[in-house]
C-alpha cells in the first residue's frame, strides 16, 4: 500500500506540474499574441500617416505644376478610395491570421475599433516604437 500511495503521489505531482506548465504557456501565448496585435495595428497606423503625407505632398506638387482642380480632386478621391480599401484589407487580414482558438483574443473588427484598441494601449505601443533596438 505504501508503494501504491507513493506512485499515486508521483503521478498527481507530475500531472499538476504539466497542468501548471500548460496554463503558464497559454498565458504567455496570449500575451505574445496581444503584443503582436498592438505592434501590427501600430505599424498600420504609421503606414496610414505615411499614406496621408504622400497624398498631401503629391497634391501640393500637382497644384505647383499647374494641374487642373479636376485632376487634383480626382487624385484625392482615388487616393482616399485606395486608403479605405487598404484599411479594410489590412484589418481583415490581421484578424484572419488568428487561428480559431485565438479569435476571442481579437478586440477589434474594423479600422475604428482597431484605433480604439491602439489608443487604449498607447503607452505600450509608444514604448515599443521609441525603444532603441
Amino acid at each position: 500500500m505504501n508503494w501504491a500511495l507513493m506512485v499515486l503521489m508521483f503521478i498527481l505531482g507530475y500531472v499538476t506540474c504539466k497542468m501548471l506548465y500548460f496554463l503558464k504557456s497559454t498565458r504567455a501565448s496570449v500575451l505574445l499574441l496581444r503584443a503582436s496585435q498592438l505592434v501590427s495595428v501600430g505599424l498600420l497606423a504609421k503606414a496610414m500617416e505615411d499614406f496621408y503625407y504622400a497624398k498631401t505632398y503629391r497634391m501640393e506638387k500637382m497644384i505647383e505644376s499647374g494641374a487642373s482642380d479636376h485632376n487634383v480632386m480626382a487624385f484625392s478621391y482615388l487616393m482616399e478610395e485606395e486608403i479605405s480599401h487598404y484599411k479594410k484589407r489590412s484589418i481583415r487580414g490581421l484578424i484572419e491570421l488568428h487561428p480559431e482558438f485565438f479569435q476571442s483574443t481579437v478586440e477589434f473588427e474594423d479600422w475604428e475599433s482597431a484605433m480604439k484598441f491602439l489608443n487604449n494601449h498607447r503607452e505600450v505601443v509608444d514604448r515599443f516604437f521609441k525603444r532603441d533596438i
